[in-house]
């Protein structure tokens, strides 16, 4: 113990005699900083004070803070400077006095934010073509400034990206702030690459841009090869989730929903058509595109059905203008898809087209192009169904992308034209929002004649009543009208009561009931005034009809 106790006592010795000396070797004030420079983010800047009287360090700014901000001896000082909010640098200086005489002098400089638009990616790859989900990037910015973004095609100038609003919300200084801008993008038809530059534009900033490079179509050639990958891609670019088979593996004649022209086919377009695609019917998709373009590939396309988009109603989709283009296109389904206009070349195939579908999709009005002029040798027209919305009162009817088809004959002549196409022999016109009388006509105008003695020749003596009353002659090769579910109103004209063919038409379910419960846009309850409850009015003008059309309930013994 007595051991211990003296050398406990010589450690103590020790440390007084080193701290003795500590402070008899300092003498003035030293510090081993006299400038701090700090970035735009701020920091803190650690330096050592030596000093043998007590100091005060003090500045005159808000941003910049020592501590200890006193002491004596050798202390360890921390100097804080706080983020700047400002684009010009700034300054200021730390005093460090004693008894009211300043020892030291420290320079505190600080950048400021430079403005700036910096991009984190400064290029952007993109495939050919993608799903309309998968059709979009985003490129994140770091920003202190309003900006606008320019997107430069370079010599093609066809505009193939659309930017999305962005959020910026800047500091109220010049702190940078990060957005995300998005971009989606179209697929590229071509069989070549393109690049597109986006430039981030705003005054007095250094312009940043960013390059998007988009990869190349595929290349398609006219010959039975381009027909098969033109299938794919238009398969691929629908979405199509039915149990179409479409498959690289296998021969294109063996594709469901394919069919291609034979050789020993009679109306074979051209020797050249043979193995090439003569139908494609492709249903059951999930796509927010419209119809694809690679369509024109298939150059002796006879039929092309299309059929049952997901959300068809929420759609507004368009035939492609390359429909146009196929010489030999007979029939043309689109049903179901979200269509809402045609193109503007669409009367270029009237010299071929007999069958036009446009049932289900989202038309608002009966296009004009659909007119028996442009159309000489179309035979069936459908355009049932063109309802985006459920409406039963058309008088406050209205909605921002409309409600379907909607025509008043009170002043619109659409319905009229129709009626006087004589060629049609199918004609649907169902589930719309048609309102107002049929229309009437009268014998010697807008070229109606009445029914004559060759008319009876070709029905047999059935048509004297309607020869003699000058019945007019309207739609006289229909075989198939369908008006019903519409919102009409009124009389039920003559030409249509007495019509040779109306009893093909099945009128007690498809021409007379309109829609239930419903007014238009009058406040009119809808319905005919007129509609016949049986057909006895009609044999008694027609009775060589009675046989052929009454219900016969006499059983045979």
């Amino acid at each position: 113990m007595k051991k211990l106790y003296i050398y406990v006592c010589c450690a103590l010795g020790l440390l007084a005699s080193a701290c003795t000396n500590d402070t008899t070797t300092i003498t003035g004030f030293e510090a081993d900083a006299s400038l701090i420079e700090a970035l735009p983010s701020g920091g803190s800047y650690d330096i050592v004070i030596r000093s043998d009287k007590e100091w005060t360090a003090v500045t005159d700014v808000p941003w910049v803070m020592v501590s200890p901000a006193n002491g004596r001896g050798e202390v360890r000082c921390t100097i804080k400077v706080d983020s700047t909010l400002i684009n010009d640098p700034r300054q200021t200086i730390i005093h460090f006095s004693s008894m009211g005489s300043i020892l030291k002098k420290i320079d505190v400089a600080q950048e400021g934010y430079a403005k700036q638009i910096t991009p984190a990616n400064k290029s952007i790859n993109l495939s050919a073509s993608a799903a309309r989900t998968e059709r979009s990037f985003s490129v994140e910015l770091t920003t202190n400034v309003e900006f606008e973004v320019v997107a430069d095609y370079g010599t093609d100038g066809a505009e193939w990206m659309v930017i999305d609003d962005y959020n910026l919300t800047l500091d109220r200084g010049a702190r940078p702030r990060k957005t995300t801008l998005k971009v989606d993008w179209k697929m590229n038809t071509e069989p070549r690459s393109r690049v597109a530059t986006l430039r981030l534009k705003s005054e007095g900033v250094e312009l940043s841009s960013i390059t998007i490079n988009q990869a190349a179509a595929p290349l398609i050639e006219d010959n039975r090869q381009g027909d098969s990958l033109a299938i794919v891609t238009i398969y691929e670019k629908l979405g199509c989730w039915s149990n179409t088979a479409i498959s690289t593996t296998e021969s294109m004649r063996h594709w469901e929903g394919v069919r291609l022209w034979e050789s020993t086919d009679r109306d074979l377009p051209s020797a050249d058509a043979v193995g090439r695609v003569r139908d494609l019917d492709l249903s059951y998709f999930d796509t927010e595109d419209d119809v694809p373009m690679e369509i024109k590939y298939l150059k002796y396309l006879e039929t092309l059905s299309l059929f049952g988009n997901v959300n068809t109603m929420l759609k507004s989709l368009h035939l492609c203008d390359e429909v146009c283009d196929l010489e030999y296109l007979k029939a043309l389904r689109v049903s179901a898809f979200g269509l809402v206009s045609l193109p503007e070349d669409f009367a270029k195939l009237g010299d071929s087209l007999e069958e036009l579908d446009l049932s289900s999709n989202n038309f608002n009005t009966i296009p004009e192009v659909i007119r028996k002029e442009n159309f000489p040798r179309l035979r069936s027209l459908d355009l049932a169904s063109n309802r985006r919305a459920s409406v039963s009162d058309l008088r406050n009817a209205k909605s921002e992308e409309g409600i379907g088809i909607h025509h008043n004959t009170a002043d619109d002549q659409t319905l009229k034209h129709l009626f006087l196409w004589e060629e049609l022999e199918e004609l649907s016109l169902s589930y719309n929002y048609l309102e107002g009388r049929l229309p009437d006509f009268e014998v010697g105008k807008e070229s109606v004649r009445a029914y004559q003695m060759e008319d009876i020749a070709a029905h047999g003596d059935t048509l004297t009543w309607a020869v003699e009353n000058a019945l007019p002659r309207i739609l006289p090769n229909m075989r198939n009208l369908r008006i019903n579910l519409n919102f009409f109103t009124g009389d039920l004209p003559d030409w249509l009561l007495y019509h040779p063919h109306l009893l093909e038409w099945g009128p007690e379910v498809l021409i007379y009931p309109q829609q239930e419960a419903a007014v238009d846009s009058n406040g009119q309850s809808v319905g005919f005034d007129n509609a016949p409850t049986s057909a006895e009015y009609y044999f008694e003008k027609y009775p060589l009809y009675r046989g052929r059309y009454e219900y016969n309930t006499e059983t045979e013994e």
